[in-house]
């Protein structure tokens, strides 16, 4: 329901007619048009964590700040705990659009929700520079996007009657879950090893640009080849760590995504 309110406010926004029929004057691209698309989606996420370290006057879980030789520790947890993913899969979707021709020009607009599988993991573990009850650490940080959902703007010509070449941008949406997780061990067995995790899952706007090409079979029918990148900047978490009640910090995880979308599809002009 959210994706369909937000798609419903976007072509409100953008001031496209509550109703239009095809021109049927040999303007082949004119009028409103809907469809389906599949193709490829290649997801990216680079992770990044921060041991935040805290002062020395601290009682930390594995490592306080500069100078205490500690730190060293911080530095090889934020140093395992950052990467990137990527993996490359199908998705499918709908849109939906409107369009203008005059002459060569053709102008509009396209909203369209696709499902996708983005779902990776970076997972790293080693040893402490600085030993002292525990002496290995692993950090995990966890991706995962289900859908994504565009509102763009179109701008192109036409270099046949029936070919229509077109760059398109706007806005684009996703839901982002990130988990992180921390812990290590004791080599004391009346000391606990500290452990911790964190997670959000948030919708995000961002950016999307592309081009692509359009055939007109008929007068209603089309075919198209686009490529789409969307960008959807990045999210965090708190990770509170602890082995004690007395011994504690809290660590943050920031993941930055980005998609490209490589896929055909079928229009119908009404």
């Amino acid at each position: 329901m959210k994706v369909a309110a937000f798609l419903g406010i976007g072509l409100a926004a953008a001031g496209w007619p509550a109703a239009a029929h095809a021109d049927d004057s040999g303007a082949l691209f004119s009028g409103f048009s809907s469809g389906i698309h599949v193709g490829a989606a290649r997801g990216r996420a680079d992770y990044r964590t921060d041991p935040n370290c805290p002062p020395i006057t601290t009682d930390a879980v594995f490592c306080n700040a500069a100078p205490d030789p500690s730190a060293a520790n911080g530095t090889a947890v934020a140093a395992s705990g950052s990467g990137r993913v990527s993996s490359l899969g199908p998705t499918g979707g709908v849109q939906i659009g409107y369009n203008r021709q005059a002459g060569r020009i053709v102008y509009g607009g396209e909203a369209d929700l696709a499902a996708l599988d983005f779902d990776e993991t970076g997972s790293a573990s080693g040893a402490f520079p600085f030993p002292f009850l525990g002496t290995r650490y692993s950090v995990t940080n966890r991706t995962k996007l289900s859908w994504v959902s565009t509102l763009r703007g179109r701008l192109g010509m036409t270099v046949t009657p029936q070919v229509l070449l077109y760059a398109t941008g706007g806005a684009a949406l996703t839901r982002i879950q990130f988990t992180s997780t921390y812990s290590d061990n004791a080599t004391d067995p009346t000391f606990p090893g500290g452990s911790g995790s964190g997670s959000t899952d948030k919708t995000k706007v961002g950016w999307v640009i592309g081009g692509g090409a359009q055939w007109a079979l008929d007068r209603r029918w089309s075919v198209k080849a686009e490529y789409l990148y969307a960008d959807f900047g990045s999210v965090s978490v708190a990770v509170p760590v602890t082995n004690t009640p007395a011994f504690a910090q809290t660590m943050s995880a920031t993941t930055k995504v980005s998609l490209q979308l490589m896929r055909v599809g079928l229009d119908y002009r009404f």
